[in-house]
């Protein structure tokens, strides 16, 4: 008996959105579940409607065989909790109407005539009109899926349908004083997860609807494009109605089916209406409806009339600077009706998109090239045309530059910082040409290989990561970078900059390589270090044998230094050990600790460790040495190249540092020390020069 229906809009919308019943809506407390979902709303007419939806084809089945139970419960009185809620049944088996029931009214609405097919049709298709392929995917699909899907989405949009659909209830019991907590139940003989709903609500609740927001109408020749946002009020109207009215007239509804949205992306919707001619003003307003057949308020007017277009377009086809401050341009203006013409206009803006300003007006009809004033080296240039009825049209940016051949200045303040994951972080002063198209950043590994492009394209800005491979053996990294303007000219590179790339890699095994013993319990050790990472730390490290816990780092430094010698203080066994340390903490030992014994270890009979330190800015030198067990009493000697060596100063034996004020830049002082033993005899003597 029903009829296959073919309802493409709404189809559409189907199929691009999948739409099901949404848990919110305008004066609405829903709790969503997983089997189906309920919302309410309070009317005008101190009601409260109720809207439920099964959630899958499942529910849906379910709800068509077993029905549902609709309960409330009065929670709240005179805004006092009641420890007993008054419970009120409405219906326990609420089911979809009889076939017979849904005749008349699905005779008046599509809406009902698609859900009672999907609910007692033998089969159930829907199809898409002209060549589109909406339908073939949807045929494609499960027909209970289909069923389910379609019946949701079109009860949304009729309330009545849904009360036959057994999807809706309203309560006219209500009272202002009261709050209710309704709920919904799937009667299923055994109950699942999901199958309760529930609404939260009273009269209190009861809003103003919104009127629709950002109504804009745009007129073009005998046509209206309307548009309005779509998605701030989306959880109040699911579509909306269009009225108009010609000018001293009254509005009437131009749309047979209300108008949504037909991507759920969209901001806005738009609606294009045809008019009869262009001088009729015409005035249009938008109404909402709600998911419980309630209309909203008018939006705002918005008025016009149809304007036909101006189809003559001047065009720019050639131009160039004749001078330092003018320039020319040539252009084609063909139109049929020429009398509907005024004049020509030229304006002029820095950037394309920028706001152009008026350079010449009332450039006469005939003209079709023009020479004028410009200053600026490079500028775009747009050409109105004014008709006499006020309509414009203009052509399309044409860009006049001045003939450039000087390059930019050289990049300047280039500093560059390598991270422990291989990330160059390039940063410089940014150049300040108005003509200036961006940067080249130059590389190499090496100082004296050539640099090469990082990038194929251009820096725009005046930062730039480039990231670097770690594995390769190159400790350095050297950039460079060159500043290119619209021209192409290029400035020289700027001074390259030498940036160290970590290390993350455990250093390579230090190797002892030789030592020889040396007098005065002195062992000097030599060793290979790796010139290839800078970076390296190396520590020589002596460990006495017969006590294991008297280790001691005799030596700390890069790889500039190959060898060291070190003074033993007491006889016996010793262990050295060469430690390389990476910048991120690992460390790698060599392979073959040095052994070394020394059997004596008789004083020396001369100061040791005699030393400097020079400062040459703060005008002074400083000797310093080690404290000997028979000093009584340690006298120095001082000579220059003009003086013979003279007694300096006598200093306690536990005196082992002295500076020395009296030097002066560029001559060379001898000193000499020995110590006197408490049998009054001197030492050896032990002499230093210091070149100042």
């Amino acid at each position: 008996m029903m009829k296959k229906l073919i309802i493409y809009l709404f189809l559409l919308q189907f199929v691009q959105n999948n739409i099901t019943l949404s848990a919110q809506e305008y004066n609405v407390t829903a709790t969503p579940i997983e089997n189906f979902r309920a919302k309410g709303f309070v009317t005008d007419k101190n009601e409260i409607k109720l809207r439920w939806s099964p959630g899958n084809t499942r529910a849906w089945s379910d709800g068509i065989k077993y029905g549902y139970t609709v309960k409330r419960y009065t929670v709240m009185i005179d805004n006092r909790w009641q420890e007993t809620p008054g419970e009120t049944i409405f219906v326990e088996n609420l089911k979809p109407r009889a076939l017979a029931d849904w005749e008349e009214y699905a005779n008046k609405s599509d809406y009902a005539a698609v859900i009672a097919q999907a609910f007692y049709g033998e089969d159930f298709e829907l199809s898409a009109s002209g060549n589109n392929d909406i339908g073939s995917i949807i045929n494609q699909a499960n027909e209970l899926e289909q069923r389910f899907s379609t019946s949701v989405f079109m009860a949304e949009y009729d309330y009545k349908a849904a009360v036959l659909a057994g999807w809706a209830w309203t309560d006219n019991t209500v009272r202002d004083n009261e709050r209710y907590l309704y709920r919904i139940y799937l009667n299923r003989p055994e109950r699942l997860q999901g199958d309760t709903a529930a609404v939260y609500l009273g009269l209190e609740d009861k809003k103003e609807l919104p009127k629709p927001i950002g109504l804009n109408a745009l007129f073009g020749d005998k046509t209206a494009m309307l548009s309005w946002n779509y998605t701030l009020l989306s959880d109040t109207y699911h579509s909306y109605h269009i009225e108009r009215k010609e000018e001293g007239g009254t509005f009437k509804r131009i749309t047979e089916l209300p108008v949504t949205a037909l991507d759920g992306e969209m901001k806005e919707i738009f609606y294009t209406d045809s008019l009869t001619n262009n001088e009729t003003v015409y005035t249009y307003r938008v109404t909402g409806l709600t998911g419980f057949d309630e209309t909203g308020p008018c939006s705002e007017e918005v008025s016009g009339k149809g304007e036909k277009a101006l189809s003559c377009i001047p065009y720019i086809y050639s131009g160039d600077f004749i001078g330092k401050d003018r320039a020319k341009i040539y252009w084609e203006f063909e139109c049929e009706d020429s009398s509907l013409i005024d004049k020509f206009s030229l304006s002029v803006s820095k950037d394309i998109d920028g706001e152009y300003q008026s350079l010449l007006d009332n450039i006469p009809l005939d003209k079709r090239e023009l020479d004028f004033p410009l200053t600026d080296a490079r500028s775009y240039v747009k050409l109105q045309v004014k008709a006499n009825d006020g309509r414009k049209t203009e052509s399309f940016p044409f860009l006049l530059r001045q003939v450039d051949s000087i390059p930019p200045a050289v990049p300047t303040g280039l500093k560059v910082g390598i991270d422990s994951t291989g990330v160059a972080r390039l940063s410089w002063v940014e150049n300040q040409e108005p003509d200036l198209l961006g940067y080249r950043i130059l590389r190499s590994f090496t100082e004296n290989e050539e640099k090469s492009s990082v990038t194929p394209e251009f820096i725009p800005r005046n930062h730039y990561a480039d990231t670097l491979s770690l594995d390769l053996g190159n400790s350095y990294v050297y950039y460079s970078l060159t500043a290119i303007d619209e021209r192409y000219n290029e400035s020289a590179p700027c001074m390259p900059v030498k940036a160290v790339k970590p290390n993350n890699k455990t250093p390579d095994e230090p190797v002892i390589t030789g030592y020889k013993l040396l007098p005065d319990n002195k062992v000097a050790i030599e060793w290979t270090p790796n010139p290839g990472h800078p970076d390296i730390t190396y520590k020589l490290i002596r460990t006495n044998f017969d006590n294991p816990e008297y280790t001691r780092t005799v030596f700390s430094g890069d790889y500039n230094t190959t060898s060291y010698s070190d003074e033993i203080p007491v006889a016996g066994k010793y262990r050295y050990s060469l430690v390389a340390y990476g910048a991120d903490g690992k460390k790698s030992f060599s392979p073959q600790p040095l052994e070394i014994e020394i059997k004596s270890n008789t004083a020396s009979n001369e100061v040791s460790g005699l030393t400097y330190y020079a400062d040459s800015n703060k005008g002074y030198i400083e000797l310093s040495w080690k404290k000997h067990e028979k000093a009584k009493l340690y006298r120095i000697y001082k000579a220059t190249e003009d003086e013979k060596m003279a007694l300096w100063k006598e200093l306690e034996p536990d005196e082992t540092r002295v500076t020395d004020e009296n030097v002066s830049a560029g001559n060379n002082y001898t000193y000499t020390i020995l110590y006197i033993t408490d049998e009054g005899r001197p030492s050896k003597t032990k002499t230093i020069v210091v070149n100042y």
